[in-house]
């Protein structure tokens, strides 16, 4: 018997109909797939940020700040000061760098710190040149906060007076978005070391941009803002991203480089990059779409039983965790990877290489300039490309650099010259920061104190400094970094 929509359809109404459901299911199958494709993180996706405050959300590193310079004596640049109450008022700059790839971006801001009560009393007020105009009579005044955040505050050792000051105003180019206000918070730090009074401010950034986003299938939880260097616009490579896994609760990613925008992260086998909108309102995932090749430690002809790499390695623009997978926020110790092709630098690994504990990272020296590259260019010697593997083998010829003295510094009868060196291998201006005996132990400093716990033994170099004679002036052990 035939049913009531037999009837209706008939034969050919029926296969007309097959037809379409096949076709809708063959849709439904391509919007099925679709889903899988998205949800395994192979299209880009853009996340909502939003505005708040450092001192509520922001971790450590928010929290900082970028540091200007502090005199005795005024600077010749600014054309007017305004009359001082104290007689020891701080005098001071900073830059503020539009790109930091280009240090002549820089825009060099002065400011002026004053006591208001008198000498002694307490520094309690700031001149800062907002407009620009080298007169820093001009400016509201900005005043001491009698109840700042309590997270405002730093807890160094060594800090005598800390004093927070209102926010101020500062006008920043956002690119197309024009010259935008940014919120800013002086810190002065008065701090005392070795009988030695140093004074510090630094400006941070008040508010920083927050909110949820998906990688690779993963949920986290992101926070973008800056932290030692303050540059307006949010899009810019360096600018901090810090990332926390929402099933992880404080297990944030922290490999050495993982907090910036310009990080790589790996996630259930697959890269992903991230971008921002100059505001950081927006956050962009992307796959990682290019090639991959091969890092790797090498014996360099030597036979070694142990070879591994943890750590992470930096490109002009990218920055890549080495080693295995990432566990509780870093890398695993492994013998080799897979990286995103380019070049990069060391920007701290640590190597098991036979019995030796290696540490390295780029050379942040020239010579005669402790923790100064000069006008030396940076070297991406660790060229990673698709089809020949780079290996790490220590094969390079060291060298020694004098970070201090430099070659044509003087000193007089009776003054002290201080020498610092480090290991560096040349060609990939890479710089040893630490060198152990993993057979060894030690549990006495150079001091020869007790340390409390058993260590590797360090194979810091013993140095003799002799005059041209042969004449012995100095002996000693001189730590590697």
């Amino acid at each position: 018997m035939k049913t009531a929509i037999d009837c209706r359809l008939g034969m050919g109404s029926f296969n007309m109909s097959l037809r379409l459901l096949t076709c809708g299911l063959a849709s439904l199958g391509l919007v099925l797939r679709a889903a899988v494709a998205a949800e395994a993180g192979t299209e880009d996706e853009t996340f909502k940020l939003r505005e708040v405050s450092a001192f509520e959300h922001g971790q450590e590193g928010f929290l900082r700040g970028q540091s200007g310079e502090c005199e005795d004596k005024p600077f010749a640049q600014v054309k007017t000061y305004p009359s001082f109450a104290s007689k020891k008022p701080i005098y001071g700059s900073i830059h503020f760098y539009e790109d930091r790839r280009q240090p002549k971006s820089a825009r060099i801001v002065y400011y002026a710190v004053d006591e208001s009560q008198g000498t002694g009393k307490g520094y309690d007020r700031l001149y800062f040149d907002s407009n620009g105009d080298l007169d820093l009579r001009n400016d509201p005044v900005v005043q001491a906060q009698r109840h700042p955040p309590d997270r405002a505050r730093l807890n160094y050792s060594g800090i005598k007076t800390q004093v927070i000051f209102d926010c101020l105003a500062v006008n920043f180019d956002f690119g197309p978005g024009g010259m935008r206000p940014v919120q800013l918070m002086p810190r002065l730090m008065i701090s005392v070391y070795e009988k030695e009074e140093y004074k510090q401010m630094t400006f941070v950034r008040a508010q920083l941009c927050m909110g949820d986003i998906r990688m690779g299938g993963e949920a986290y939880e992101a926070r973008l803002g800056n932290a030692y260097t303050i540059n307006g616009r949010l899009d810019n490579p360096g600018t901090v991203l810090i990332l926390t896994p929402k099933n992880h609760a404080g297990s944030e990613v922290r490999w050495w480089g993982a907090d910036s925008l310009m990080a790589a992260h790996k996630v259930n086998d697959h890269f992903y990059t991230f971008s921002a909108s100059p505001t950081g309102d927006q956050l962009t995932v992307h796959p990682y779409r290019g090639d991959l090749g091969t890092f790797e430690i090498g014996p360099g002809g030597r036979t070694l039983d142990k070879m591994t790499v943890a750590g992470s390695l930096e490109g002009e623009e990218r920055a890549v965790a080495v080693g295995g997978d990432v566990v509780d926020g870093s890398p695993k110790a492994a013998r080799s990877c897979q990286l995103p092709v380019g070049d990069y630098r060391p920007n701290y690994i640590s190597i098991e290489y036979g019995r030796l504990s290696i540490a390295a990272s780029h050379n942040y020296h020239s010579d005669g300039k402790p923790r100064d590259r000069g006008d030396r260019a940076a070297v991406y010697g660790i060229t990673i490309r698709k089809d020949k593997p780079f290996a790490l083998d220590f094969s390079n010829k060291p060298e020694v650099m004098f970070a201090s003295p430099a070659k044509d510094q003087r000193v007089k009868l009776g003054e002290s010259l201080e020498v610092k060196a480090v290991l560096i291998d040349p060609k990939l201006d890479m710089m040893i920061r630490g060198l152990d005996d993993t057979t060894r132990k030690r549990n006495k400093g150079p001091d020869g104190q007790p340390l409390g716990y058993e260590r590797n033994l360090s194979l810091d170099p013993q140095v003799i400094i002799t005059r041209t004679n042969g004449e012995k002036v100095a002996e000693g052990v001189m730590p590697f970094g």
